[in-house]
């Protein structure tokens, strides 16, 4: 099918050969590309990911040329990305658009660009506004940034992190103390708290931790002193799985958009432990489908563990498993792209 005829490009960054260093914004174009296979809409994606080029000044002149190539062939032009590629790339790719007549959508990943904004120098400030004043349509990951970028365009939209049900899934009532950290090891992330926790917790909870290394101290040979181990990093296939081994996930963040992890552990029916950023509680309902803790307080993470109990976990359990409607990921592609169609 297509949509009222109308053929897309979908310009976001896309699979890089080392699957396990995907990140949570490429995992969610490539849900996107999926379902607009499932859904049989025409279009071309073009891959903005860095990490599949030599540098930014290659993904750029890339990104443009294919662009540039395909344009007039399609109706609608999609584009995909973190603040960089709003900066970037977005403001050369909406002037050739407008030029060729077609319309524009924006879809921004994360949950701080708000602050990125705020903070960003005059230029920069300009090259944010002219994107988002000249799409047609913009999306955003939290309800809290719609609100915020509303001022500057009318038609902004809520598209939360989003994923599929693994098949299986299910919520689960026994309580055996499995903990699972799933996500980049460096400091933003919570990591250094929580080896601090997991020195603190008796040795009947069992904290595994997943994911690619991003700050050199974090070596297995460190984090084994922390009573818990380094398991590797993780292909998104293998993610859920580990999910479905474990009972809770942790993840105590310093700053998050939806943490797309949070989204998987509903999927599986896992409640979870994480920090309360404003992004954060917008998805968890402490004490219903997790509890949440305060950010760089390991008192605070340490007591979270202990919140989960054999009396409790059933209910959460069930609950994260009910949560995770809210981000199936195909009806919201087919809000999306009504969206697209009502240009």
């Amino acid at each position: 099918m297509s949509i009222d005829g109308k053929k897309i490009i979908l310009i976001g960054p896309m699979y890089a050969e080392d699957m396990k260093q995907a990140g949570g914004v490429t995992v969610l174009f490539e849900q996107l590309l999926e379902d607009m296979r499932e859904l049989e809409i025409e279009h071309l994606a073009i891959n903005s990911n860095k990490n599949c080029y030599k540098n930014i000044a290659h993904t750029f002149f890339v990104v443009m040329k294919e662009f540039l190539k395909n344009v007039k062939n399609y109706d609608h032009v999609s584009i995909h990305g973190t603040a960089n590629h709003y900066i970037l790339i977005a403001p050369f790719i909406l002037f050739f658009a407008k030029l060729f007549k077609k319309s524009v959508s924006l879809r921004k990943f994360a949950g701080n660009f708000n602050q990125i904004y705020e903070n960003a120098d005059p230029l920069r400030k300009k090259l944010i506004e002219y994107v988002l004043m000249k799409a047609d349509l913009s999306f955003f990951e939290t309800k809290y940034l719609v609100e915020y970028f509303k001022k500057f365009n009318s038609k902004t939209y809520w598209f939360p992190n989003v994923r599929r049900r693994a098949p299986g899934s299910s919520f689960k009532s026994d309580f055996k103390k499995k903990f699972v950290y799933i996500s980049h090891l460096k400091d933003e992330k919570g990591t250094q708290e929580l080896l601090e926790a997991c020195k603190r917790v008796d040795e009947s909870f069992d904290i595994k931790i997943y994911g690619p290394v991003h700050e050199e101290k974090y070596s297995p040979e460190y984090i084994s002193k922390f009573n818990t181990s380094y398991e590797g990093s993780l292909t998104p296939d293998e993610v859920v799985e580990k999910l479905k081994e474990s009972d809770v996930l942790v993840l105590p963040s310093h700053r998050e958009g939806y943490p797309g992890i949070v989204i998987e552990a509903y999927s599986t029916g896992r409640p979870v432990l994480v920090t309360n950023l404003a992004a954060i509680a917008e998805i968890v309902q402490d004490g219903k489908t997790g509890f949440l803790v305060e950010p760089k307080n390991v008192d605070s993470l340490v007591e979270g563990f202990m919140k989960f109990n054999e009396k409790n976990y059933p209910e959460l359990s069930k609950n994260a498993y009910e949560a995770f409607e809210n981000f199936d990921s195909m009806p919201r592609t087919k809000f999306y792209l009504k969206k697209i169609n009502e240009l």
